[in-house]
């Protein structure tokens, strides 16, 4: 399924991931939980802890994996 939002509030269950593609520009807030973040052709591991935020810095597929139960705030670019 292929869902395109502009802004939401999604929540992961531990082990539970999401996909994101080509969302350079996207910022996601983790709110409850942690999440860890991985970039297509990025040597660096984003971990995000309640409170954190990370914006993503380039296109293709981006992972954002549950590493514990998690809400998070999603705005795409525009």
């Amino acid at each position: 399924m292929n869902i395109q939002l502009h802004q939401a509030n999604l929540q992961l269950q531990r082990s539970g991931h999401l996909e994101v593609i080509d969302g350079r520009g996207t910022r996601m807030r983790c709110l409850l939980g942690s999440v860890w973040v991985t970039q297509d052709g990025d040597p660096r591991d984003i971990v995000l802890e309640a409170g954190e935020s990370f914006t993503l810095d380039r296109d293709g597929v981006a992972i954002v994996y549950a590493t514990d139960d998690a809400h998070l705030a999603i705005c795409a670019a525009h």
